[in-house]
């Protein structure tokens, strides 16, 4: 038995037809490198074939910071693919490249960093998308119909702002139409707050994504005044601050999203994308917010989580602890 055949067809059924909805014929692209478990490689290599599709295997160098663009060559095989699927060790759906892949018709899954794990029986990809997503379209609409937000947790989180006339964002993962975009396993309800709005701190005790091996073994406190982060407090601390000056952008600093995770299978983990998911936690991102309802061009979005998160819109309850309120 192969290491590819240890990996459940269910699950990679979830997301060859689920989400991505491979049909015969097409061209599906799976973008590596280095660092991707080639036992997922293989087990969807095996799936997109086994769909009488063609599946065409890119490896890249290792990025370090998220949102890297990809190589001509890549960004333009993308935009010529009916299908894509990420699976390097750093997020790159935020790059130009996936952008203008997406706006010419590429239905493309965000994957990067998952493991043969996540794939298990009861993870986080063995959820009925579709079943779920109603309750990610109703969060998203909840935050359309908002004015202000507020997070807050036991850790010590209490984050206020401004969401007037942002749109509410639905990850459900299903992206099976033409040019749609989407993370499985990630579910999740966000959007971008107003710049200059936000004020309060973050305590993140989940994980900085793709910003070192996680999960956090402590608390990092994050400071907003006016929608810049302004200050970072705890250990763990520098994996963000390195980031950050990797990134040697004064943008960098705009606090870019404000989400909660859905995905009822998920759990904080070494995985970014499951962690990023979990159904209860929350999280922010800095930088850039462009593809999330902002206006503000950085160069990289760095999402950092938080835990048992109670998330109020106009002062009414939405989400506390993973319970659906309203």
């Amino acid at each position: 038995m192969t290491d590819a055949m240890l990996i459940p067809e269910r699950t990679v059924s979830r997301v060859l037809d689920q989400c991505l909805g491979v049909g015969k014929g097409e061209e599906v692209v799976l973008l590596t490198d280095e660092g991707t478990d080639v036992r997922v490689i293989d087990a969807l290599r095996r799936g997109i074939s086994a769909r009488d599709a063609e599946c065409l295997v890119l490896s890249m160098r290792r990025f370090v910071r998220p949102g890297s663009e990809p190589p001509a060559p890549v960004a333009y095989l993308l935009e010529s693919a009916d299908a894509a699927i990420e699976l390097t060790s750093t997020f790159i759906g935020s790059s130009q490249a996936r952008q203008k892949a997406t706006l010419s018709g590429t239905r493309y899954l965000a994957m990067p960093a998952i493991q043969a794990d996540t794939f298990r029986i009861g993870g986080p990809l063995d959820v009925d998308f579709a079943a779920l997503r109603p309750t990610t379209e109703r969060v998203a609409h909840a935050w359309e119909q908002a004015s202000t937000y507020r997070f807050r947790t036991s850790a010590g989180t209490d984050l206020t702002g401004s969401v007037v006339g942002r749109k509410g964002r639905s990850l459900h993962g299903i992206a099976n139409s033409w040019g749609a975009y989407m993370a499985p396993p990630d579910i999740e309800s966000g959007t971008a707050p107003v710049e200059g709005s936000s004020n309060g701190v973050v305590v993140v005790d989940g994980d900085f994504l793709f910003m070192g091996p996680g999960p956090l073994s402590g608390h990092v406190a994050l400071h907003f005044e006016n929608g810049l982060l302004v200050g970072i407090e705890g250990e763990e601390g520098d994996r963000l601050r390195d980031m950050m000056d990797l990134c040697a952008d004064p943008l960098m600093t705009n606090l870019a999203e404000i989400s909660v995770g859905l995905n009822p299978n998920g759990r904080v983990c070494g995985v970014p994308m499951e962690t990023e998911s979990t159904l209860g936690s929350g999280h922010i991102a800095l930088g850039n917010s462009i593809a999330y309802g902002g206006t503000v061009a950085a160069i990289a979005h760095l999402d950092c989580v938080f835990q048992d998160v109670l998330l109020e819109l106009d002062g009414r309850p939405v989400l506390d602890k993973g319970r659906l309120v309203t």
